[in-house]
């Protein structure tokens, strides 16, 4: 896909319309990429576009790790749902494959526009102008569709966390540390420090566990089950389960990048019922052995080839992960 100029684009929209409101989104549950997506877009517009009100939007289940970066803005407060009531706005949404996942969704449907800036090899393709393009993170599309010199611009005008910091935030989450990092990343990552980002002082969002929490997660990880010749690792946590022990998403959410990690294991998965029958399910792989955003496709689901999600109402969730199981059987045979 061609590269896509953002200023240029956003111009155009709010002229054309006649709008000077923005409100921008990212996905249910952000994460720091999400989080670094909405944040450094609004925070490039507040500064370089000073006659547009800007509303981000992240809700309260904002991860712990970016959540420590957000609390220190000093200009917004993206916890609250924005009141804009009576206003005709654009809305930008980020980081956000389909309109199940979207946070806000409301603001979506009744702007009078939409951007759609994504890295999801499942996006849906809805929005008024959408760019989508695979990549390791949502915020390393967002630098570079940005002008260098208004990016900047607006890097050098406010204090941490600014528009530079948020885009290494959402960077540095989605890529595990760096540990996902290609040459490109790379070259955005010493473009970004070389605007005054502190790598270690943002390295510390990616650090956020308590001892309570590791004591929880043991417990977690000591749930899981190996498959298929002990290469695949799970873990099932249904309500009466998940109220004995006090488990969020939060806390099951990571589990399936720790088994993926593992040297043994090649494919991490998780099955939380987040309500009745309502089961949300994480997967991760190194993307070669098995594709998991190919494997969850017949199922609803989707994301990149080594990170994907679904959300799947069913009584029997042992049927479900049989369904699953057997068909990363049948992806193996093909390969």
């Amino acid at each position: 896909m061609t590269e896509f100029n953002f200023d240029t684009v956003f111009d155009e929209t709010m002229q054309t319309h006649n709008l000077d409101t923005v409100v921008i989104l990212g996905h249910l549950n952000p994460d720091g990429d999400a989080a670094g997506s909405v944040m450094s877009l609004a925070h490039y517009i507040h500064v370089n576009y000073p006659q547009y009100r800007v509303f981000p939007y992240l809700a309260k289940t904002l991860e712990r790790g970016p959540k420590k970066m957000v609390v220190e803005d000093k200009i917004f407060v993206p916890f609250e749902m924005p009141d804009i009531s009576g206003k005709q706005y654009c809305v930008i949404v980020c980081d956000n494959a389909t309109l199940e996942r979207m946070i806000g969704l409301e603001y979506y449907q009744n702007a009078a526009a939409s951007i759609v800036v994504d890295h999801h090899a499942s996006n849906e393709g809805y929005g008024d102008v959408n760019w989508t393009k695979v990549s390791e993170a949502c915020a390393e599309n967002v630098y570079h569709m940005l002008s260098s010199e208004l990016l900047l611009n607006a890097a050098q005008k406010e204090a941490y966390p600014n528009a530079a910091d948020y885009i290494y935030l959402g960077i540095l989450h989605d890529t595990g540390g760096l540990a996902r990092a290609n040459q490109g990343i790379f070259q955005a990552v010493a473009d970004l420090m070389a605007m005054g980002v502190d790598h270690g002082r943002i390295m510390k969002t990616l650090h956020s566990d308590t001892l309570d929490i590791l004591y929880k997660r043991a417990d977690i990880l000591h749930g899981a089950v190996r498959a298929m010749d002990g290469r695949v690792a799970y873990v099932i946590m249904g309500q009466k389960e998940i109220a004995e022990k006090d488990i969020t998403y939060e806390d099951i959410h990571c589990i399936s990048t720790i088994l993926r990690d593992c040297d043994d294991i090649e494919l991490g998965f998780t099955m939380y019922e987040e309500e009745e029958n309502g089961w949300r399910c994480s997967f991760r792989s190194d993307g070669k052995w098995i594709n998991v955003n190919e494997l969850l496709k017949p199922f609803g689901g989707g994301g990149h080839i080594s990170a994907a999600g679904l959300k799947y109402q069913t009584d029997n969730v042992e049927e479900l992960k049989k369904q699953i199981l057997d068909r990363v059987a049948e992806m193996k045979k093909k390969q």
